[in-house]
């Protein structure tokens, strides 16, 4: 393409989504080796919508762009029920103490052998019968496996009464309906020990719910109260758990069902049996 237009630029920045150099501009179409005059008029024209603010630098590397979104509707509080529950029930009775709204996230954080996956199997068995529940899993250990501990529980996995999906990243391409609990089994830590794209995984899960609820597996290091990932992690659940053999511990609950009862750092001590699914002698734990 050798001629095109500043109108031309701006009808597709406004159509594009995510993010984009701009060589990718009308599709690469715009030819700046052959018409080295066209790299002059492409720069000028993206300065001039960023001024207009159709788009802006992301400024990650030079180059790269993303869409300034409309301004949303305003929200409309008329529907809204400030007092509906999720609905959601979570094992060890932690219901008793701790409310959970539609749209928001747990976190069960996690180290090597500490009843993680058990938690959110147990998790999706608590509510598989009462709310549309679909259980995203990496399959670690393989599908004999994830059938085998589900079968310890007494579940019919001829016709489970849930949805399992095998997932082994971007967990937010799944999140599609609404009135759901996904339960996440779990978020591993990037090949590239990249930790701090932990946090913005589950960022992007949180956006994606619609009157939902997810409740997501994370690795840590053992005693860690915090998920490889850190503190940022802890930024978008409305209840953040750490699991090591035998202890669970409340890291963070935003809510309390009793305002007057402080929940942070309360444990419980544990067993549980070989299939790592059934939580026994369930316990108060007061030590360290």
């Amino acid at each position: 393409m050798s001629e095109f237009t500043r109108d031309m630029v701006r009808e597709w920045c406004k159509a594009t989504t995510g993010e984009f150099h701009y060589k990718q501009i009308l599709d690469g179409r715009i030819n700046i080796k052959l018409n080295p005059k066209a790299y002059d008029k492409l720069r000028a024209d993206v300065e001039a919508l960023c001024k207009e603010e159709v788009i802006e630098s992301v400024g990650i590397r030079d180059g790269i762009y993303r869409r300034i979104e409309e301004l949303p509707l305003p929200v409309d509080w008329r529907p809204v029920n400030s007092l509906q529950d999720s609905g959601v029930i979570l094992p060890f009775d932690l219901r008793k103490y701790v409310w959970i709204d539609p749209n928001t996230s747990i976190v069960v954080a996690g180290s090597k052998d500490s009843g993680k996956t058990g938690f959110l199997m147990r998790t999706v068995v608590l509510n598989m019968n009462r709310i549309l529940t679909i259980f995203l899993t990496n399959m670690e250990g393989g599908v004999n496996q994830v059938k085998r501990r589900f079968e310890a529980m007494g579940i019919d996995m001829v016709n489970p009464p849930f949805i399992t999906y095998s997932v082994m990243d971007n967990y937010h391409d799944a999140i599609k309906d609404k009135d759901a609990l996904y339960v996440i089994d779990y978020i591993d830590v990037p090949e590239t020990g990249e930790f701090y794209m932990i946090a913005p995984a589950l960022a992007k899960i949180q956006a994606k719910l619609q009157n939902s609820v997810a409740v997501i597996g994370l690795q840590k290091k053992t005693g860690s109260d915090f998920a490889y990932g850190g503190e940022q992690t802890l930024k978008k659940a409305t209840l953040y758990l750490a699991m090591n053999p035998g202890r669970l511990k409340i890291i963070s609950a935003k809510i309390s069902v009793d305002p007057k009862v402080q929940l942070k750092n309360k444990q419980w001590s544990f067993q549980y049996d070989e299939e790592g699914t059934n939580f026994i002698d369930i316990e108060p734990y007061y030590g360290g």
